[in-house]
């Protein structure tokens, strides 16, 4: 900014008058004329100049340019402001209302450089003035301090810059284009089809490149090739959109860049004008003094005058008939200075035509070399001007030898100054409208000007700086002319904004329509005149004629009317001139100043008398037109004399004399006079009356070429009237000498005449000799370090980069020094460094660089062994023994060094400090330790270091500003940092840090130095690079290190922002490549100007990592600046207080303060310094959950805010955000929000925290975090190559298998839940399984990735966390079951569950409550919702886990042993080996599938995510098909379901419950007719007469299951007790309460009773039953629908069978219901399912019947009597053909000793009661028919079946019905089998019977 600032001067003004008021009106002036924002222009010093006398105010300032892109020309260049100021200043000082004075010339106005060398202008600025106070503003100026520096400008060179040279000796320009040298630089002069710089682009073949069309017009590629140029509207020019004409109209001007070249430069251009007196160019300095050229029109002819700073010189060449004809014209301006340039380019063209003019004015050679002239320029200027067509040599040597060639003139001027430096711009067409004496004495321009090239590069004059008023191409100079426009053989001819038609004689007109009679032809002595002819001028009233003349005066006509009055028609001085004469005074006079008419064409003449009104008053005007309107017409006023006359006398062509002479005559011809009231009027004037005087015919004059007058080697051409002479090619002056003999050319060369040459002749050189004029030498060889030919020029090989002095002398490549290489790509040579021991030589590839090494001995400098320990010597590499070798690393030669010791040396070259490398036993050398080394730059900054850390010196200001300043000196010097420098520019840092973070107001070392903060900043900067991380965590293992620096970066910020209101700092903005510092104030009543950094406004070019940035929020700060709500203070008061309030505060503001104290926020934006600080973390992970391999994803954004009023909350409400760019996009995942907290951990170095932040949302390239507070903000991220879900295959397959796994599972779970006949324990585990297991699934496939909300995510996780665990708990319940169910001896697959829910759910939930409340931020993380295998909750996970599978594989060890007893066989027809197969299985799968995704999400890799996928898919597949499709039973119930048929009860659920023995726990098998039978006599048995105590507890446990207990439905069994019920889960009970559940776990498997801890009680005396039982049976002699009863069985009938026994058909026949202490069971193969085998079954029975069966029926009493055959009703009816009736001995003795092996005692049960009135005696085995429907046999109405008893009636075969007679108790010792059966009667209709109306007791 202050180095592109620019001091304008203004007049009469003061200090503190311009900063108040008028600074404002000045900064919008200058915005104004800058086309900018207000707020983009910088006034950074007032100061008055002392230098002169009066009231001067210097005002120094700088603006940015409008709407500039970053990094592209942020500020004017101080040249343009110049321009702008210089051209408009006019209007600034309008606006200001401030005088504005020229610009002061600087110091290099004097020249103080010698020889080429360029005085630059140097600006340095002193920070220390005081401040300038005002009544509104308190100003702290910068004082720029003018200085200069002298540099050679490039194309010079020498020692003393005395040397030019020719940049065109390289031969630049490409496809055969032409090099044109200029001063600094070349012009290449392109081909047809060749454009660009260097000619490098070709239109035909090559496509579209930016910038290749100009002025906004569309490159289009051509489908052949090529490309071309679509131009916008306008007067664009092809090929590329140039312009190259514009039109001038009158005040105007058009502006381009001046012209620097100070030494030659050359200018051309084409114009066309009529003026006769115009500024065609103007380039001078901005104050309009000292040096500048101006070329004007001077009476139509050119004239050019220049000063270089002392004197004015005129150059004027003449051209015949001028240049103001409205043709076009070339003009050529050349300036050199003469000593200084070489005249001629490398193509041997002069840049400038005057050599041997310049030879012939100083009759010397020049002091000429082959590489210029090494002694500088002189103080002789010289300037030539030349126009058209002219051979500029010719005019200016021989010009006055042969004469009448004077197209061409120079002048010279000599002083002094050796250069024209010109400052401002080049003005073409005028100069703007300021006060200043412009040198010229024309400052206008009216015409058209074109091809404007400057040192042959053409100028496009689109390209302009500013344009005052003129217009794109040149109307006037289009064709005008079209087809048969002229009329009567005219010709046309096109003219300045018309055309005319060059009629035939006798014919005139616009387009030669009217005829003109009688031409005649005057000699100036003739005359035609009239006397009282009879004409009267009348109003209007018209004269006109025709004339053609070569003479520059005489008469066209004199008309005298009345006695006194004259109009007067003429030629003067080559112009039309018309009077007006009253008694021979003149009354009004008019003419054509612009026009010649002696031209010798025809010029037409006409004059309107005519009348106007104004007023009351009548005027009378002479409208004059010439050439019909070509040139603009002209009137003034006559007087009131002539109207009304009548005309005495008429002369036409002269007017009479004495004697007949005719004087004044005119000599031309005239023709077509008329006069009268129109204009075409010929009739009054008729030649042929009037008298004639020597006046002759038509207008036919002699050819005067054919006098032959012309002299030889020309051209005679008749021009009427005269003739002109033109020389022939090659032949000048008058009399057309040959140039040949004048000889041009030098050096002994030969002038040739080529007529076919631009000028005739040309010069056939010499050898060695080239030119045009053959005046430059080729030389042989170029001297040493040039090249070319046949120019020479430097080789400019930086030999600093290793490169040789001297190049190719034909191409002029460098090449690099001895024994050095240059690596391919690279632009520096390198030493070869050899080492001198193990190589061949000193020479190494000239591209790698590689020395030939001796052998064994490797490295590019062979210097090292392939072996570690082997040291290179003269011979070879030797190995040394006893320690490390001498070897070179680093820069270093360490020295041999032995085992287990250091090795210190110097550090490398370039720094200073001890280096160390340790000399290990096992490696050798170990790398170099360069942390101690300390960059030479950093010297100084070592000392003062020191001197702080010693307090040998205190901190003060002036020494905070230099160490700043040091350190960024020396971090901007130094490409490579040691560990040394980046901790001692640390510890510098931090001291400036602290020390200012104290300081106050302008005690801030800041408000003293403009520079400090930029300078802090970028130092900072520097050693926060990426590069410096290694020295950072050597640093960090000692010290605090970057953390700490960021805590003194957080404090120096925060006291910033509460001295920027202080100390009236302007916000501002510092970018480095590191770090963003921003001080603003905050208003957050706009979003975009609460968004800090505002990047939109940062004009410099940052890095696109620093894109994050804070947005704050509205915050209810209490300052002046926010709106309040209404008080309830009294008005009065109020408005006192606020009255006093603005009182104050007008008395302190000032005007950079914002109006209200708007809240002050600083933002630091750190890109990389996340990377650097320590990885710590905050402990606690409730506040910090992190990622598996953390990293710091995004710049640290730094954030604090100051309130003058009440400070900001703790908590902020609402929170801030932040908008963070990602650092890297690829393989980031898992963003967590974080800060770093400077108190995490110990040593106050701190650590990433996230409280009060959250992620807001987030895409590829950008993250918004919201935090609650300020500090120093970033995102942690997982250094991840995807997050889960994000690979579109993995989730297509996860998705699709997950899926299919839970619908396969729900399925099953439906159907085990729906079909009624699977209401068994074992299908209930399996259905609390499924479910499990299908809520696992559910939630790990829809919650796993829900890491955005952490208590969703730690819902997620405990969820995930209890149903895996329910899942394994279920798995262990199964277990258990199929071991009980393989060794008790009861039938446990009935009955209550409680145990089993509670070990399934239950306990799960009772781990996962307690993980939960030790820590339950271990669910969850920012990888995944489930617990990490690296948290130690994940044992509370995998610990219970292992404990299952390892209990379950034991369980299964026993049962697999278990079945492979005696009774294999039954146990393999129970159907439990598949399920313990089943159980296995699925354990195994859900154990591996669980692993697999523990480790998936726990890990990246891929196989993990798709073997859990198909793991789990493979889960829903086992279960439905093992569950479901392979289950025999599941698949007849389900046939049944879809044939439409009832479902029948089958043995499965009937006689499990209440008759037969498990199945599972029995091997007494028989075989018969091929099937598999089984009859579990005398295993385990159950007391169904209930003891009184069991029968007091059923009236409350009916009550409490009526009151509480409900079908479980994740269980999908009916409402009962658990496998333990007991006094554990029936709290309410009394003593008397007991639980026959058949599941119940005995520690004896052979007892005979396994009810509950009370169910010993059956063996006592019932005398106490009856009483009891008598009591209760009122309760429940009926029971009512929806009652609950015990095991499982509803209290209602056949019509509603929903209970584990199914109803039969609702008809009313009588049913049996018996209960039995032998449980025998049927294999569910053998079960009828199906209506269909029930009738089939029945007629079997009925077939049957015989009357063996009807023996076996013998009394109760009878011993084995209960295994007699019989044909039964209700669930036994199975049991009469399934087994078949046990009618042979041996099967009996079979029952014994299937029974004897149990050596159970005698086993008794109590007789039973049967209280029932209508069958009082003890029931016997009723078997009925389906006719017969006896009365309902009612037992004892309270009391209540088995625990698995069925209630459901079944229907029986058709057969006899057995007399079975009535018996009480019956016994078998010996092992025998005692059974009593109690028989009775169900009603089928709505009739409700007893519960147990049968019984059978064995």
């Amino acid at each position: 900014m202050l180095t592109n600032s620019i001091t304008v001067r203004l007049e009469n003004m003061s200090q503190e008058r311009f900063l108040s008021p008028l600074l404002s009106l000045f900064l919008e002036g200058v915005a104004d004329v800058l086309s900018t924002k207000r707020e983009a222009v910088f006034v950074f010093n007032i100061q008055n100049d002392t230098d002169v006398q009066g009231s001067i105010l210097n005002v120094t300032f700088s603006a940015l340019q409008p709407g500039g892109a970053p990094g592209k020309g942020m500020f004017f260049p101080s040249e343009e402001l110049q321009e702008q100021i210089y051209l408009h200043r006019t209007r600034l000082r309008l606006i200001s209302t401030q005088e504005v004075l020229p610009f002061d010339d600087n110091i290099c106005l004097r020249e103080p450089c010698e020889n080429y060398m360029k005085c630059v202008s140097v600006l340095k600025f002193d920070s220390s003035p005081p401040f300038i106070a005002s009544d509104t503003v308190l100003f702290r100026p910068i004082h720029p301090i003018n200085g200069l520096r002298c540099r050679c400008p490039v194309g010079f060179t020498g020692e003393y810059c005395e040397t030019e040279i020719d940049l065109c000796y390289s031969g630049p320009c490409k496809n055969n284009g032409r090099c044109r040298s200029r001063e600094g630089g070349y012009t290449c002069e392109c081909l047809e089809d060749f454009t660009g710089e260097h000619c490098e682009i070709n239109a035909s073949s090559d496509r579209c490149v930016p910038g290749v069309c100009k002025n906004g017009g569309t490159c289009i590629n051509r489908l052949a090739g090529g490309f071309m140029c679509e131009c916008p509207p306008g007067e664009y020019e092809k090929p590329y959109c140039e312009m190259t004409t514009r039109s001038f109209p009158g005040q105007s001007f058009i502006t381009f860049r001046g012209l620097r070249q100070r030494f030659h430069f050359t200018v051309s251009f084409m114009f066309a004008t009529r003026e006769r007196n115009a500024l065609l160019l103007y380039n001078g300095r901005f104050n309009e003094k000292h040096d500048f050229i101006a070329l004007e029109i001077i009476a139509e002819q050119i004239q050019l005058t220049f000063s270089g700073g002392e004197t004015k010189t005129t150059v004027a060449p003449y051209v015949p008939g001028g240049v103001s004809d409205g043709q076009w014209h070339s003009v050529q301006l050349h300036y050199y200075n003469k000593d200084g340039w070489s005249l001629v380019d490398s193509s041997g063209a002069l840049r400038l035509p005057l050599y041997t003019a310049w030879l012939e004015l100083n009759k010397k050679e020049p002091k000429m070399v082959s590489v210029g002239n090494p002694f500088g320029p002189s103080g002789e200027k010289v300037a030539m001007v030349a126009i058209d067509d002219c051979d500029i040599s010719m005019a200016i040597r021989f010009g006055k030898q042969i004469g009448n060639y004077s197209c061409a003139a120079q002048g010279t001027q000599i002083g002094q100054k050796k250069s024209l430096d010109l400052t401002g711009p080049l003005l073409l067409g005028g100069v703007p409208n300021l006060p200043e004496d412009f040198p010229v004495r024309n400052r206008n321009f009216v015409g058209c000007m074109r091809n404007l090239r400057i040192d042959s590069k053409p100028i496009d004059m689109g390209s302009f700086i500013a344009n005052n008023g003129t217009t794109e191409g040149c109307p006037a100079k289009k064709d005008f002319c079209t087809n048969g426009v002229c009329q009567n053989g005219g010709t046309c001819v096109s003219k300045w904004n018309t055309y005319i038609c060059d009629c035939p004689t006798g014919y005139g007109g616009k387009n030669c329509e009217q005829v003109m009679p009688s031409p005649q032809f005057f000699g100036g002595e003739a005359l035609v005149s009239w006397s009282n002819p009879d004409i009267t001028v009348a109003v209007p009233w018209y004269i006109g004629l025709m004339f053609r003349t070569r003479r520059p005066a005489g008469t066209l006509m004199q008309v005298n009317a009345g006695p006194s009055s004259t109009i007067n028609l003429m030629v003067s001085e080559q112009r039309v001139h018309m009077e007006v004469l009253l008694r021979h005074q003149l009354v009004a006079s008019l003419s054509f100043p612009q026009v010649r008419v002696n031209d010798g064409e025809w010029h037409h003449l006409l004059i309107e008398l005519k009348s106007i009104k104004d007023g009351k008053e009548i005027k009378y005007m002479a409208a004059v037109s010439l050439d019909y309107g070509m040139y603009e017409q002209k009137s003034v006023e006559i007087g009131n004399d002539l109207p009304g006359l009548k005309l005495q006398t008429l002369h036409i062509g002269g007017l009479p004399g004495e004697r007949n002479d005719v004087i004044k005559g005119f000599v031309g011809c005239i023709q077509g006079v008329r006069m009268g009231e129109t204009s075409n009027n010929v009739a009054n004037v008729n030649m042929a009356q009037g008298l004639k005087i020597r006046v002759e015919n038509g207008c036919d004059l002699a050819d005067p070429c054919d006098s032959n007058i012309c002299p030889e080697n020309s051209q005679c051409i008749d021009d009427w009237s005269t003739h002109t002479c033109a020389c022939d090619p090659g032949y000048f002056g008058k009399q057309c000498v040959d140039a040949c003999k004048l000889n041009p050319c030098e050096h002994v060369s030969t002038c040739v005449r080529k007529p076919s040459s631009s000028h005739g002749y040309t010069c056939e050189c010499g050898q060695n000799y080239y030119g045009q004029y053959c005046e430059n030498k080729v030389e042989e060889k170029c001297h040493e370090g040039w090249w070319g030919s046949p120019m020479c020029g430097p080789c400019n090989c930086d030999t600093s980069r290793g490169f040789h002095k001297n190049c190719n002398k034909t191409t002029g490549e460098c090449r690099c020094k001895d024994n050095h290489y240059r690596p391919e790509g690279e632009d520096a040579c390198y030493p070869c460094d050899c080492f001198p021991i193990g190589s061949e030589s000193r020479t190494c590839d000239p591209i790698t660089g590689q020395c030939p090494c001796k052998g064994g001995v490797i490295g590019r400098q062979c210097n090292q062994c392939d072996n570690p320990f082997a040291e290179v010597t003269p011979t070879g590499c030797e190995v040394v023994y006893e320690g490390c070798p001498k070897a070179f690393d680093s820069g270093i030669w360490w020295p041999k060094t032995k085992f287990g010791r250091p090795a210190a040396m110097k550090c490398p070259e370039g720094s200073f400090g001890t280096a160390i490398r340790h000399c290990s036993d096992d490696k050798g050398w170990l790398a170099p330790e360069l942390f101690n080394c300390t960059t030479v730059a950093f010297t100084h900054l070592k000392k003062l270091n020191d001197d702080l850390r010693r307090n040998s010196s205190r901190m003060d200001s002036e020494r905070s500003k230099t160490i700043v300043r040091l350190l960024q000196s020396a971090t901007n010097n130094t490409s490579h940092y040691y560990g040394n420098d980046v901790k001692m520019a640390a510890q510098l840092l931090n001291y400036v840090l602290q020390y200012e973070s104290r300081q106050a107001g302008f005690d801030l070392t800041a408000m003293k130095d403009a520079e400090f903060n930029e300078n802090l900043v970028r130092a900072g900067s520097a050693i926060l690079d990426p590069n410096t991380k290694d020295h950072w965590d050597q640093i960090q293992r000692t010290e605090s290190g970057t953390a700490h620096l960021l805590r003194n970066f957080e404090d120096y910020a925060n006291t910033l922002a509460q001295n920027v209101r202080k100390t009236y700092l302007k916000p501002f903005t510092i970018v480095t490549e590191n770090m963003i510092l921003t001080v603003d104030y905050l208003d957050v009543s706009n979003p975009e100007r609460a968004t800090f950094p505002r990047f939109r406004e940062i004009q410099e070019a940052y890095p696109k990592e620093l894109g994050s940035s804070v947005r704050f929020p509205q915050f209810n700060i209490g300052t002046q600046g926010n709106k309040a709500e209404p008080t309830p203070d009294p008005p009065a008061q109020t408005e006192a207080v606020l009255e006093e309030e603005h009182t104050v505060s007008d008395r302190k503001r000032r005007h950079l303060e914002p109006p209200a104290p708007l809240p002050v926020a600083v933002v630091i934006v750190y890109k990389s310094l996340g990377k650097l600080l320590p990885e710590r973390y905050d402990a606690d992970r409730r506040s910090l959950r992190v990622p598996n391999r953390p990293v710091i994803n995004t710049a640290i954004v730094s954030a604090t805010i100051h309130s003058e009023g009440e400070p900001l909350p703790t908590v902020l409400d609402p929170p801030v955000i932040l908008e963070y760019t990602l650092l890297e996009t690829e393989e980031r995942t898992k963003p967590v929000c974080v800060f770093w907290d400077h108190s995490v951990g110990s040593g106050g170095a701190g650590g990433w925290s996230s409280k009060g932040c959250e992620v807001l949302n987030r895409n590829n390239t950008h993250i918004s975090c919201q935090c609650n507070h300020m500090t120093s903000f970033a995102v942690l991220m997982d250094i991840s190559k995807r997050e889960h879900g994000d690979v579109l295959p993995l989730k297509i397959v996860t998705y699709t298998t997950v899926s299919v796994s839970l619908f396969l599972l729900l399925i099953t779970f439906i159907l085990l839940c729906l079909l009624r006949r699977l209401r068994t324990n074992l299908h209930a585990i399996h259905r609390n399984l499924v479910a499990a297991l299908f809520f696992s699934e559910l939630v790990f496939l829809l919650g796993i990735n829900q890491t955005d909300n952490v208590f969703v995510c730690t819902v997620i996780a405990i969820l995930l966390h209890y149903f895996y665990m329910c899942t394994f708990a279920w798995m262990f319940v199964e277990g258990l079951h199929i071991y009980r169910m393989l060794t008790e001896l009861r039938n446990i697959n009935y009955g209550h569950m409680r145990f089993y829910y509670a070990m399934g759910w239950g306990i799960p939930a009772i781990i996962t409550g307690l993980a939960v409340g030790l820590d339950p931020q271990g669910y969850g993380n920012p990888d995944f919702c489930w617990l990490s295998v690296h948290d130690t909750l994940i044992w509370s996970f995998a610990g219970p886990i292992f404990v299952v599978v390892l209990v379950n594989i034991v369980i299964f060890v026993l049962a697999a042993k278990a079945s492979c007893g005696r009774r294999q066989k039954a146990v393999e027809k129970s159907g439990a080996i598949p399920a313990l197969r089943m159980a296995f299985l699925l354990l195994v799968l859900i154990s591996a599938t669980w692993l697999l995704g523990l480790m998936a999400v726990n890990s990246n890799v891929m196989t993990f995510h798709y073997l859990f996928a198909v793991f789990s898919c493979l889960q829903g597949v086992f279960i439905f098909l093992f569950h479901v499709v392979f289950n025999k039973e599941v698949r007849k119930n389900l046939k049944n379901i879809f044939k439409g048929k009832k479902s029948i009860q089958d043995e499965s659920s009937t006689t499990r419950g209440s008759l037969l023995t498990r199945s599972l726990n029995c091997n007494n098998m028989y075989t018969e007719d091929g099937a598999v039978y089984r009859s579990g006599i005398g295993e385990s048995t159950v007391s169904l007469d209930r003891s009184a105590k069991s029968r007091s507890s059923y009236l409350a446990y009916t009550l409490r299951e009526e009151s509480g207990q409900k079908p479980s439905g994740s269980s999908g069994t009916a409402k009962g007790h658990t496998d333990l019920d007991g006094p554990l889960f029936h709290r309410n009970g009394t003593k008397g309460d007991d639980s026959d559940s058949d599941s119940e776990l005995s520690v004896d498997e052979h007892s005979s009773s396994y009810a509950s801890s009370h169910s010993s009680d059956s063996e006592d005396n019932d005398i106490d039953v009856k009483p009891k039982w008598n009591n209760e049976r009122p309760l429940h002699s009926t029971p009512k629908a929806g009652q609950s009863t015990s095991n499982h069985v509803k209290p209602y009938w056949p019509t509603d069978a929903i209970t584990a026994s199914d109803s039969e058909d609702p008809g009313g026949t009588e049913r049996l219901r018996v209960e039995t202490k032998v449980n025998v069971e049927l294999h569910p193969e053998n079960k009828l399912n199906h209506v269909g085998e029930r009738e089939r079954e029945a007629l079997q029975e009925r077939e049957r019947q015989t009357p063996t069966s009807m023996k076996d029926s013998a009394p109760a009493s009878q011993p084995n009597s209960n295994h007699q055959p019989e044909q039964r009703k209700g669930i036994l009816k199975n049991k009469i053909s399934y087994p078949p009736p046990l009618t042979d001995k041996n099967m009996k003795n079979r029952l014994r000793e299937k029974l004897s092996d149990y050596n159970s005692p005698t086993i008794t049960s109590p007789p039973p009661n049967n209280n029932n009135t209508t069958s009082p005696a003890p029931s016997s085995v009723n078997i009925m028919t389906p006719s017969s429907r006896t009365p309902s046999l009612e037992a004892n109405e309270g009391s209540r079946l088995g625990n698995h008893e069925s209630g459901s009636p079944i229907k029986p075969p058709v057969a006899p019905r057995p007399q079975i007679p009535p018996g009480g108790i019956y016994r078998e010792t010996n092992g025998g089998v005692a059974m009593h059966l109690k028989s009775g009667t169900v009603n089928g209709g709505n009739e409700s019977d007893s519960d147990g109306s049968n019984e059978t007791s064995i």
